[in-house]
Parts: C-alpha cells; structure tokens; sequence
C-alpha cells in the first residue's frame, strides 16, 4: 500500500469526507408544508441543525426557491446543497409583498395575495 505524501491534498480529501460524514449522519431531513388562507397563503419549512445564514429565499418572477447550502468552515470556497425546493406561484400572488421570516428552528416564506375590493366593477368598453 503506498503512502500519499501530499498534505494539501490530504487536508481537501479529509475535509471533504467530513462534510459528507455531516451530510450522511449529521442533518436530517428537510419538512416543507404549504398552507392556504383567503388573504395569501404560507410556506413552513422545518430543517432541523441547519444553521439559520444558510437558507436562501430567491425570488425570480413567479418562481419561488428555497434552499440551504452547508458551507465548510475550513475552506469556503467548499459547500454542499442541504436542499432545494422550488414553487411555482400562481398570479393571486403579490410578488412584491413575499416576506421571509426564521423564527424557533422554521423558516416562514408569507405569501400574500393581492388585495380586492371584493365589489364587483363594470369595465367602460371604448370605441376605435
């Protein structure tokens, strides 16, 4: 057997076993319930061990995604996806008023709708 005599790569082989001895063993899985209510409806997501700064909410026109990457604290430049949901929202959705919000272990993403007067309008037909 032949020693390897290479302490950097040594050193990345050993911190990259060790993220994923933290993925395999260390983190369990992610818990994502969507629920919905007559203003706007509510994404909860449950990851339990995972370190608030590393969910990421993006928002790029109606698609909304929600994920967490672990990032080694040896090498920053390492980073392994914990996971990643993406919605499909409908167009009730105000996109300028979706929030986020960690709180106790749970990432909240609110998603209200738009607002309506609820009366219905008559719409004034013009002539070309």
């Amino acid at each position: 057997m032949k020693l390897i005599k290479d302490r950097e790569f040594l050193k990345n082989i050993a911190q990259q076993i060790d993220l994923l001895n933290t993925l395999g063993g260390g983190v369990s899985e992610t818990y994502v319930d969507v629920k919905k209510y007559k203003k706007g409806a509510v994404i909860n997501v449950w990851a339990a061990s995972v370190d608030p700064a590393a969910f990421k909410v993006v928002l790029n026109n109606n698609q909304l995604s929600v994920f967490s990457v672990l990032q080694s604290k040896e090498n920053p430049a390492m980073a392994a996806p914990l996971f990643n949901t993406t919605f499909m929202l409908p167009p009730q959705v105000d996109l300028g008023r979706v929030e986020a919000i960690y709180k106790e272990g749970q990432l909240m993403v609110k998603l209200p709708y738009y607002e309506s007067t609820g009366q219905p309008r008559e719409i004034e037909i013009k002539q070309l």
